[in-house]
């Protein structure tokens, strides 16, 4: 992968920093559909091969960068979003909140990977580019 791809992993470190500080509560998921849609464009026009597989990898990274920050900046993220407390205390297992979304993070990544890789490949598809050989 080229840097220009490598690059739309920022997009999780920015997405953390929102959801830490409570930005964009009520449209944090439209935010993550941009970001998709975005990451889509940018690695259909850049990838000549793999280029769903390549969508998946940057998904995996945003989501492993947001929740990395979300654990670490823990205490924030709850002062700044009071409605995921009661999410928190419905969890059945014995671990610190700040480990289930330490945990929770590559899962969510590789679901949001899959949505930047089908937007990628459609877009490389509905565009019509070829690899040049």
């Amino acid at each position: 992968m080229n840097w220009k791809i490598w690059s739309l992993t920022l997009f999780g470190i920015l997405m953390g920093f929102v959801s830490v500080f409570g930005i964009a509560k009520n449209f944090e998921w439209l935010l993550w559909l941009i970001i998709a849609v975005i990451s889509g464009a940018v690695i259909a026009k850049v990838a000549d091969r793999q280029i769903f597989t390549k969508g998946v990898v940057v998904g995996l990274f945003d989501g492993i960068f947001s929740s990395i920050i979300q654990g670490v900046m823990f205490n924030t993220y709850l002062s700044n979003n009071p409605d995921f407390i009661d999410g928190f205390k419905q969890i059945p297992i014995a671990l610190e909140p700040q480990y289930v979304i330490l945990f929770s993070g590559p899962f969510a990544g590789i679901l949001f990977g899959l949505v930047i890789g089908f937007v990628a490949f459609m877009i490389d598809k509905v565009t019509g580019k070829r690899i040049q050989q």
